[in-house]
């Protein structure tokens, strides 16, 4: 069974506090061996490299989609350190430009710790050309407080490319969060999407990101136990029934619900131009 996995981290990604050093390529390679058609740049609080993930894509025959996990806040300008995730995903040209421009924007008045994008940068993208989704237990479902009228705000503008995420992780912090999102998923009527988080490419390779977070004096308390891979379709099954909280139904529907990043169009923006910057109008200076 196909599916796209759009959610995950690679070596360039995180700059401040670096969380795995798995690579482009890996994720490449592991997308053709599942008999996958894409590869996202996604990282956190930028698109990642783009241009080595292009030239990747062009060796190994798959569509480049350019998207992020943000920070997000309500209001960029207030000094509060906690933030929530979304992924945003470019579903053409133009949105890839928009989400340059609220990525740039995020860090130059948005920056406090993380570099956040809030309400109005949010909400001023265009909801045709870009997919949103409520990315891991960092996101928004984790407080309560203003949520369901964040929801409904949410659906309203994005309609359908607005999604609620669900993992497939046994452990019982994961297992609460997916009951909350399917509850609020037959609530509002918003569709579920499945998500790896991938941080690596097999099981047995967390002890190489361990060792690496354990040299930098990195913790993650909310990750332990968490299997961050990049899994065939059955695995995913397995742990969600083993998980115990999505019916076999909602199981299917989550992972079938990925390949509405299918709709994302081939890209045209990226070129290998050199591109300099005017110093002068005066070719003499």
């Amino acid at each position: 069974m196909r599916y796209n996995n759009y959610h995950k981290h690679d070596h360039k990604g995180n700059g401040k506090q670096p969380d795995t050093i798995t690579k482009e390529i890996d994720y490449c390679k592991r997308a053709v061996e599942l008999g996958h058609t894409t590869y996202f740049t996604c990282n956190h609080g930028f698109q990642g490299d783009v241009f080595t993930s292009y030239s990747l894509c062009q060796e190994y025959g798959l569509k480049l989609i350019i998207n992020a996990e943000v920070y997000y806040v309500e209001n960029r300008y207030e000094k509060d350190r906690k933030n929530y995730h979304l992924t945003i995903t470019a579903k053409n040209d133009e949105g890839v430009r928009e989400l340059n421009d609220i990525l740039s924007e995020s860090n130059i008045t948005g920056i406090y710790y993380k570099n956040r994008i809030d309400d109005e940068l949010l909400f001023g993208l265009n909801p045709n050309n870009v997919i949103i989704t409520t990315a891991c237990c960092g996101g928004r479902l984790r407080d309560e407080e203003g949520l369901d009228g964040w929801l409904i705000k949410m659906k309203n503008h994005f309609k359908d490319n607005f999604l609620l995420e669900v993992q497939s992780h046994i452990h019982p912090y994961q297992a609460n969060y997916n009951k909350k999102v399917i509850e609020k998923s037959v609530k509002h009527n918003i569709k579920i999407i499945h998500a790896n988080d991938s941080h690596y490419i097999y099981p047995s390779d967390a002890v190489y990101r361990d060792l690496f977070l354990e040299s930098k004096g990195i913790v993650y308390d909310e990750e332990e136990g968490f299997i961050l891979d990049y899994p065939d379709s059955d695995e995913i099954l397995r742990r969600y029934k083993e998980q115990g909280v999505l019916t076999e139904k909602q199981m299917i529907e989550a992972l079938n619900n990925t390949l509405i990043f299918d709709e994302c169009e081939e890209l045209n923006i990226i070129n290998f131009d050199i591109k300099l910057p005017p110093v002068s109008e005066n070719p003499n200076k």
